[in-house]
């Protein structure tokens, strides 16, 4: 999870007027946070972002308009992208001064792709070291509730 809190902090650092970056579950689960994303806001972000984005996806499928790409929210003073990362995640990204949201595509879909395939080697070689799934009375095995538990013990953990 280093590798994703650490390509977090690049982006924020090296775009300009990114504000924060926060990687989430499809279902808004917080996995990763740019470094100045404590608990409360990484939350926030991740459930705004998984609304905004499923809402998006929805409505691109009522009105047969294929795979959504991105979502781009503009305000007054800030525009939020938020971008799949992978199958089951999304990249949410806070730029200050609402930029042109042209500006930002590249930098947001660089991102989500680096961050897509890093979370695929995460979850490689966390299959790789698990005992078998199937038993879950198997020697070692701890019982988690929910698909996602382990993103709120990750999320926030330094790089």
């Amino acid at each position: 999870m280093a590798d994703l809190h650490r390509l977090l902090d690049d982006l924020v650092s090296e775009v300009p007027g990114t504000e924060v970056a926060v990687l989430l579950s499809t279902d808004g689960l917080p996995l990763a946070a740019s470094r100045e994303v404590n608990r409360d806001a990484g939350e926030l972000v991740a459930a705004a972002a998984a609304g905004l984005h499923a809402l998006a996806v929805v409505a691109g499928s009522s009105i047969h308009g294929g795979t959504t790409l991105r979502t781009i929210v503009e305000m007054e003073h800030v525009l939020l992208a938020i971008e799949p990362a992978g199958d089951s995640a999304v990249l949410a990204v806070a730029f200050s001064g609402a930029p042109d949201p042209a500006s930002v595509n590249g930098p947001v879909t660089a991102a989500a792709s680096q961050a897509a395939k890093a979370l695929a080697a995460v979850h490689a070689a966390r299959r790789a070291n698990a005992p078998d799934a199937a038993d879950p009375a198997a020697p070692g095995t701890k019982h988690r509730a929910g698909r996602h538990a382990r993103a709120d013990d990750d999320a926030f953990a330094t790089g």
